[in-house]
Order: C-alpha cells, then structure tokens, then sequence
C-alpha cells in the first residue's frame, strides 16, 4: 500500500521538490565578504551566512563580520576552530564574544592548525566542556566526510560521529552535519546510506560549488580534499568546464532525486561555498529556493527571466 507521503513525493513536480529542498539554504563566505553588503542584495532576509575562519585569521574579524551579517538582517554562523582555542578561558572569551554579536549557532570544526595552539585538538574536546550550551548555543553543525579526510581513517570518523549523535542525544542540543562539496553525487549519497546504518540521525546540509571557474574549483576541491568525485572532473574536464561554471544544478537534481526516493534519507537543506562567486551564487539560490526556474530534462536548472 503506498502511503500519502509517498504518494505525495511521486505527484509532487522534480520543480517543487527542488525548490523545498533549497529553501532555508545557507553559503559560506569569508569575513572579509561581508564588507560587500550588495553581494548580498538577493538573499532572503533571515538566510545563514556561515563565516570561515581561516587558520592565520584573527577572531576579531569573525566577530565584526557577526555583526556585519546581522545587521543586514541575515544569520551569522561562524566557524569555531578547536585547534586555534588555547584553553577553556579562551574558549568562554571567544563564545561570550560572539553571543554578544548576536550568534546563537556555530559551525564546530577541528580546524587545519598543526599543532594545536592550545588544549583542544578536535570537536568532540570542546563539545565536552559544556561552554557552549551555557553560553546559549542551542544549533551546533558539524562537518560531514562523504569522502572521507586526508588526515583521519574511516573508522575514527565513524567513532568521533557516533560520538557526537550520542552527545545530541544526552544534551538535546541540536547538532547536524554540513559537508563538503562535490563533484559526483553518487558517492556522498552511499556515505548517508552508511552512515544511517550505522546509527547517525544527525540532519545533513548538503555543500554545493557556487557558480566559479572550474580553474577556482580544481584549486579549492585540492585544498579542502574533495576525494573520489575529483576523478570526474578530471575524466571529464571539457564537460564540466561548461557546466560547472555556470552552477551546480545536475548535482542539486541528484541530491534531490536520491532523497525523494528514500523517505528516511537525513539529506535536509543545501548549503553553497561560493568560491569567488558570492554575488552570482546568492542570485542563483534564491531564485531555485523561489521557484523561479524551470527544469531541462537533462537535469540542468534554467532561471526565469
């Protein structure tokens, strides 16, 4: 017997499914981005704007950036790097710092700094402090491995997630992944169907390009470890110069696609690393997330004039 939500996945147009998918979409920019408040001019009031912290960065521009994106009427989310905290007196500082900002959400990352400049070297360290809910953090994202990291097992990965459901479990925080991006949907799709099996039930906001050059993508998927999904670009760079560059349509149609075809998929929301191309990807999103597009039946995404 077919269920009414199955029924209604199967009535719904690919158009809507696309559009509920990319509503609530977040990007990720650097603090220095914000300072352009017209790159900004087509996103939805209320969108997380997720802020990177760069490791030779000074957290005063985290926290000024903050600031920046409220003001604009947008969410600031920024990036918190356990290997750039010195202590527990440095961590309360930096958390008072940017609740008084107006943050009450964060993206939890280990950070790339080698060695730690202080006590902690991953999430899971920071997490057990406690600082974070007693600062008034309730929304805490976390970074998600679809292919997998050059410095870290697949079975440490698996651990520190199990780990960190069970911490959302115990404290009621509300923890989730965010990934990186990619460039073959198929293997990011596996990984959410593994590690569901093995117990995650940590929501997913799935990370796309934005509309850059493929040069500025090869640079930054080698940068941030992008693994299997970089062999097709490489397969198939006169394709992908074309269509990578104007947007990251046939993946968003991929994503969506698996999800609508699995109820118990954790896929939630799309989240866009510009890569250079903050004005042109903030347009793009906002007219998808208005569903403002139509859909080509080779899954590419064309805007309504």
């Amino acid at each position: 017997m077919v269920s009414s939500g199955e029924d209604a996945q199967r009535t719904t147009p690919p158009a809507e499914r696309i559009a509920g998918f990319m509503h609530d979409f977040s990007i990720e920019v650097l603090p220095r981005e914000t300072e352009r408040p017209a790159d900004f001019a087509s996103v939805p009031p209320g969108t997380s704007i997720y802020l990177t912290r760069l490791p030779k960065a000074h957290f005063a521009s985290t926290v000024q950036a903050a600031q920046r994106v409220r003001e604009a009427g947008l969410r600031a989310v920024p990036h918190l790097t356990a290997r750039t905290i010195r202590d527990a007196a440095d961590l309360r500082e930096q958390i008072s710092a940017l609740a008084e900002a107006g943050v009450d959400e964060i993206l939890l990352v280990a950070g790339s700094q080698e060695p730690p400049l202080g006590t902690f070297a991953d999430t899971l360290q920071v997490l057990a402090t406690g600082e974070l809910e007693r600062a008034g953090i309730r929304r805490i994202g976390v970074a998600g491995h679809p292919e997998g990291h050059p410095e870290a097992v697949e079975a440490a990965l698996d651990g520190a997630l199990m780990e960190k459901n069970a911490f959302a479990r115990r404290t009621g925080l509300e923890l989730y992944l965010v990934t990186q991006f990619f460039f073959d949907a198929a293997p990011v799709v596996a990984w959410e169907r593994r590690i569901r099996a093995l117990g995650n039930r940590l929501p997913i906001r799935v990370g796309f390009h934005g509309l850059t050059g493929t040069a500025g993508l090869m640079k930054h998927a080698l940068a941030c470890g992008v693994g299997e999904s970089i062999k097709v670009l490489a397969r198939h760079t006169n394709l992908l110069q074309i269509a990578l560059v104007r947007s990251p349509d046939r993946l968003l149609v991929e994503i969506v696609r698996a999800t609508s075809r699995d109820e118990n998929s954790l896929f939630e929301r799309a989240h866009f690393f510009p890569l250079g191309g903050l004005a042109r990807t903030a347009l793009w999103a906002s007219a998808v997330a208005a569903n403002r597009f139509s859909l080509d039946g080779d899954g590419s995404i064309r805007l309504a004039n």
